[in-house]
């Protein structure tokens, strides 16, 4: 009879970080050796592991090329202590002679006993190990994964939640299913979506469908475009739950082939679909929603709303409530209250606020001045409406340096998104604007924080990604940049602005062929983007290609810019020894300027293409002056390469901050 049953074995739940060497099997023996004594050492001088094991509550599994801890305090002990792991690796680049230390890890809260194995050692067993090194078998050189259950006991807490990357359910070793989160941060962690799992849906997911505008008017299209935005931003706001963004669920806007839903699933990745109606008839309104399958169209949820236009505020709520219960989402406390907030208790206001986003929406300047109209009209109706600031300090930032002075818009920017933060300090867009003014006003260091803080309320809000990675970029700090554009593209992947930001980021790193890489891609999915064609012309001006810059230049003319790609076009002559054509932009500029702003960058950009040095950098003096967003690229843009050096242009760089 056996001297202890199944029966008897004791287990009990402990937090497990599992940890794995990258590329361990193809390091020399010497090598081997040389990063397991670097991983040991590592590990034990973490915070975490010294309290832990002080505690008595640790316990270590060594592997061939890495190992298992077991802490038995905290579920956040695990994640603390990776987080540091990744810190310390930073300081280990390795070199030619010395290769660096790569890791993965997975992290998992479950059962474990400890157990003595054949060679009468101890030993650690239990599912909480076999999850761990699943969860960690799924990622590449530095992830830190962790398992939904782990994922859970954190997500609730706020320095978190922003750090938690939903990758959606996955299958491992033996046809078990494991529910993946990525985790990382601005400085630690790897925000790359594993190659294992790149195809995956979160199994929480929803992309929400252009409701249809029913109505007899079709100019009443505003408010169902309005409504569809408005459920996109809510439900983003919910844990856990993936929402694309709005560029990408509008792409598919009128598209009612047979498999639709199959392909918004694929495209987007996401398990369901929220598609409806918006039928409004004087005061009447009728909202029809219903929530299907992407997988086989199955009908999950349904419901006509009947009422007021001024109900609209509660159909939503009720929509979007009815979404999350479909989804088996537990909501807290906090976020159940802002699904159900109403933005303001003035219908009329609601509308106009509506309409001023549909003609924000049209990117044009007769467009903005529309917009401006609407959320000012808004205002005088209802003037506690904070998204309504926000909508006159996006639009001010958007004409700034096309229809008006940046710094005088800058300003405007700046005095409305600190308005709605005083009427709603929580609203995520209004510390998105704030953040937006600041960069625009050179106070970087504040600007940072907006976005933090803009992230840390709502981790979906895509164009907070997408604008820092931009302030980031500017700063030189380039691989963060990419960082933060990967991420915006994954909240909104068929944004093709966010994939032309990238091929930015990336000729701004000297990657030109990269770059070109990434065009063409953004190309095959909007071939009507001016600003990748555009940024396919300076590609080929860096590689030498000067005509083929120019043809591309002269293809991707932006009406909507302050003049800034004539520059660049000017440029091109110049360098390519056509100076009567450079000197003739020049002179189409001095006269584009007495009709409209134009940014003094443009300037610049053909005197230095001319090489007039003093009369490019005195333009320059004029961009700062005037606070151009221009200036955000001084440090890295190659255009200004040849200046780089001088000390006027140091001089201009440690005015704005930049040096």
């Amino acid at each position: 009879m056996p001297s202890e049953s199944s029966s008897d074995v004791k287990f009990e739940i402990g937090h497990v970080l599992f940890i794995d060497i990258v590329g361990y099997s193809k390091l020399l023996i010497n090598e081997q050796s040389e990063q397991i004594q670097t991983l040991k050492e590592i590990v034990r001088g973490t915070e975490q592991f010294r309290i832990a094991e002080a505690e008595g509550k640790l316990l270590r599994l060594p592997t061939g090329d890495g190992g298992a801890l077991v802490f038995r305090n905290s579920p956040e002990a695990p994640v603390r202590c990776a987080l540091e792991i990744t810190k310390e690796l930073q300081k280990h680049p390795g070199s030619k002679e010395k290769p660096q230390l790569r890791l993965r890890m997975g992290i998992h809260s479950g059962p474990v006993n400890e157990v003595t194995d054949l060679n009468e050692q101890a030993n650690i067993a239990g599912a909480g190990i076999n999850i761990a090194q699943r969860v960690m078998d799924c990622g590449d050189g530095g992830h830190i994964l962790l398992s939904q259950r782990l994922a859970d006991d954190l997500v609730h807490y706020r320095q978190w939640q922003p750090q938690l990357h939903d990758l959606g359910e996955v299958e491992v070793k033996h046809g078990v299913r494991v529910h993946v989160f990525n985790l990382y941060n601005n400085e630690l962690g790897n925000p790359e979506r594993p190659q294992s799992i790149r195809g995956a849906a979160p199994a929480q997911s929803v992309a929400v469908l252009p409701f249809v505008n029913m109505s007899a008017d079709k100019h009443d299209e505003y408010l169902s475009d309005g409504m569809t935005e408005e459920l996109i931003n809510a439900l983003a706001k919910v844990p856990g739950l993936r929402v694309p963004g709005r560029t990408s669920c509008f792409a598919f806007k009128g598209k009612n082939e047979d498999d639709i839903f199959r392909k918004i699933g694929e495209q987007l990745r996401v398990n369901t679909v929220l598609e409806g109606s918006v039928r409004k008839a004087g005061d009447k309104l009728r909202v029809a929603a219903q929530l299907i399958n992407v997988s086989d169209g199955y009908h999950l949820w349904s419901e006509n709303y009947d009422g007021d236009v001024k109900d609209i505020f509660t159909f939503q709520s009720e929509v979007a409530q009815r979404v999350v219960e479909a989804l088996q989402i537990k909501l807290g406390v906090e976020v159940a209250r802002a699904l159900a907030k109403k933005p303001t208790e003035n219908p009329e206001a609601h509308r106009l606020y509506l309409l001023g986003r549909y003609e924000f929406g049209k990117y044009s300047e007769a467009g903005w001045t529309s917009s401006i109209r609407y959320y000012e009209q808004a205002l005088k109706l209802d003037p506690n409406y904070a998204l309504a600031y926000c909508g006159l300090a996006d639009t001010y930032a958007y004409m700034g340096g096309v229809m008006m002075p940046s710094k005088e818009a800058v300003g405007k920017e700046k005095e409305f998104a600190q308005k709605a933060l005083e009427l709603d300090p929580e609203l995520p867009e209004a510390h998105l604007s704030l953040a937006c003014a600041l960069g625009g006003a050179f106070d970087w260091r504040n600007a940072q924080i907006e976005f933090d803080r803009a992230i840390e309320l709502n981790p979906n809000l895509a164009w907070a990604y997408e604008i820092y990675a931009w302030f980031l970029g500017g700063l030189g700090r380039l691989d963060e940049a990419i960082a933060k554009d990967k991420k915006a593209i994954e909240l909104d992947p068929l944004n093709s602005f966010f994939q032309s930001a990238l091929a930015y980021f990336l000729y701004h790193a000297r990657r030109y062929d990269d770059a070109i890489v990434q065009i063409k891609n953004t190309l095959e999915m909007d071939p009507t983007s001016t600003i990748a064609r555009h940024l396919l012309g300076c590609c080929l001006l860096w590689k030498g290609d000067t005509a083929g810059a120019i043809a591309e230049f002269q293809r991707s003319k932006i009406m909507v810019t302050g003049a800034w790609y004539q520059g660049l076009l000017g440029y091109a002559y110049a360098i390519s020894g056509d100076r009567p054509k450079a000197e003739q932009m020049l002179r189409e500029l001095e006269e584009m300027a007495k009709r409209q702003y134009v940014n003094s960058s443009a300037f610049a950009a053909i005197y230095l293409g001319l090489g007039e040095k003093e009369k490019a950098l005195d333009w320059l003096d004029k961009a700062y002056e005037n606070q151009e967003s221009a200036c955000w690229l001084l440090k890295v843009d190659p255009i200004y390469d040849s200046v780089r050096k001088e000390p006027r242009f140091q001089a201009i760089l440690k005015k704005i901050g930049l040096e």
